[in-house]
Order: C-alpha cells, then structure tokens, then sequence
C-alpha cells in the first residue's frame, strides 16, 4: 500500500528545492527576457550546446544554484561578457525546448538517486497523481500508455490496479527506477526510452492516455491528433500541466498552455472534467497554474 503524504506538505517542500523544474523554468524565462534576441542555430551554436550538455551532465546533483543560473556564472567566470552570456543562456534555453538531449539530461539528474518519497530530497513528488487516481475510479482496467512515466510512480500504480501499463521517458534513468520500483511492488510494467517525436504511439491501441506533467507538445496538431488516433473510441485522456500567464511564466522548455488552450484542443472530445486553477505541481510546487483535464474520444 502506498501511503500518500499530505499534498500540502508536499507543495511546501518541492518549493524548497532549488534545483526543481520551477527554478529552472523561472530563471530561463528571465534570460530570455533580459537577453531581447531569439538565437538562431547554426554550427558555433551547436558547439555552444554540445559545451552546456557536457557541463550539465558533469555538475552533481543538488547544487547549490539551479543548474541554469550555475552555467551562466560558469560563463560569466570564463570572461564572457554579460551581451554574450545572455545570448548563449537564450540559445541554451531555446534548445532545452527543442532538442530532447536537453530534457534527458535534466531527467537523468533528477532521478540519478532512488525516490525517497520524500519531495525535499527527492525535488519532486514520487506518489500517484491523486487527480489520475480519482479519474480512473470504477474503470475496467485495460491497456494504459503513460507518457512522460519518470520514475513509474503513475505506471506501477495503475498496474497495481490491474491496467496493462507501457510507460514511455526520455530518461532511461527514470525507466530503470521504474522497473525496479514494479518489481518491488509485484507488478509488471513495459517501458520504453524515447523521445516523443520517435515514439509510434499507434492506431486505436489504448484505453488510457496519462499526461501528468509529462512535458509532451500536446499544443502540436500533428502530436496531438497522434495521441487521439491512438486512443480506441470511449478511451480517456487524463491530463495534468502547467498553464502560464503573465503572473505564472514558464519557459518553452516546460511546454506549458496559454489559459484556455486544452479545452479548445480537445474540442473534438467529450470533456467529462476540466479545470484551471492554482495548486500544487508535481515539479513546481505551490502556486502553480495547473490545468486538469479528463476526456473521452468520441464512441
């Protein structure tokens, strides 16, 4: 049995995590805005990318600044001037939203160490998504794809219940955790390390689509009808985010959605509950604008 900590508690100590997501979104939204250019890519910029995964991958986890702000002092220490370090932070952070080494880099380091259950050490919290526990209360467990699985906290519950759960990460860290964290729990789960852009999510395969802060470019036209044109009709999307606006920014790594932005891309759905709201994210902590949805794929 999983006992689930109070969520309050939780929020207040994913906050206290200096290396969580939310730092990192918030600081690179800072950069963008200081540094007034949108960087374009070209062969030095690759280079200045392949300098910053190099450098991300060697810092320890738990530093002392989130990772972001180290780079930029790292640079700021190699004699960069501030016009040049804020051009490459703004390239770094364009890239972390485009290129999926970005991404895994992060996740790596986040799940470097074993869930402790515990969100101040962990920097994130590592029970169930209690709104995907009362989305699927009462339903035949089926076939169930949990995209952006982490460290298989959602995927090795829904197993437990019974769903025939793959769970599909960039961090193969994360997936190994999961496995380990199925098997503890007598329970077996796929998992599969991709990238979305790779993933063949197929043709009416799933009766379950869970997207708890998965990072996923749901606002894509062609990623989302893939996610619809997988699901099997009646099947559920039950999907948990971030929302920015101008008093919750996030940076495009984070892929968050304008206010509104769900509901009218899941128009073609049966929406059974949504809502827009502050609360306690996974990653981000207390007040957060998160929206939360469950819809069904028309019969």
């Amino acid at each position: 049995m999983i006992e689930r900590p109070d969520p309050k508690d939780i929020g207040f100590r994913i906050r206290s995590r200096s290396g969580a997501i939310a730092a990192l979104g918030l600081l690179a939204v800072a950069v963008l805005a200081g540094s007034g250019q949108v960087p374009a890519t070209g062969a030095a910029d690759d280079a200045v990318w392949a300098d910053f995964i190099a450098w991300f991958k060697s810092v320890p986890p738990g530093p002392a600044l989130p990772p972001l702000d180290a780079y930029a002092a790292k640079l700021a220490q190699e004699g960069l001037s501030k016009g040049e370090v804020a051009r490459r932070m703004g390239l770094v952070v364009k890239l972390f939203a485009e290129r999926p080494d970005g991404p895994e880099a992060f996740y790596d380091r986040a799940y470097a160490r074993p869930a402790t259950g515990d969100p101040v050490k962990d920097g994130f919290a590592s029970v169930p998504s209690a709104f995907l526990m009362e989305a699927v209360k009462g339903l035949e467990p089926r076939a169930a794809l949990d995209v952006g699985a982490g460290q298989g906290r959602n995927a090795v519950w829904l197993a437990g219940q019974g769903w025939d759960v793959t769970g599909i990460d960039i961090s193969g860290v994360g997936l190994a955790a999961a496995q380990a964290s199925a098997a503890e729990a007598g329970v077996t789960i796929r998992t599969v390390r991709t990238a979305y852009d790779d993933y063949d999510f197929g043709t009416e395969k799933w009766d379950l689509v869970a997207m708890i802060f998965a990072w996923a470019p749901i606002a894509d036209p062609a990623f989302k009808a893939k996610v619809a044109k997988s699901l099997r009709p009646g099947g559920l999307i039950v999907f948990e985010h971030f929302v920015t606006d101008a008093e919750h920014p996030r940076a495009p790594m984070v892929r968050a959605l304008s206010p509104g932005e769900l509901r009218d891309l899941f128009s073609d759905f049966e929406v059974l509950s949504y809502e827009e709201n502050e609360g306690i994210g996974d990653w981000g902590g207390p007040g957060s604008l998160l929206v939360r949805m469950v819809a069904r794929k028309p019969s």
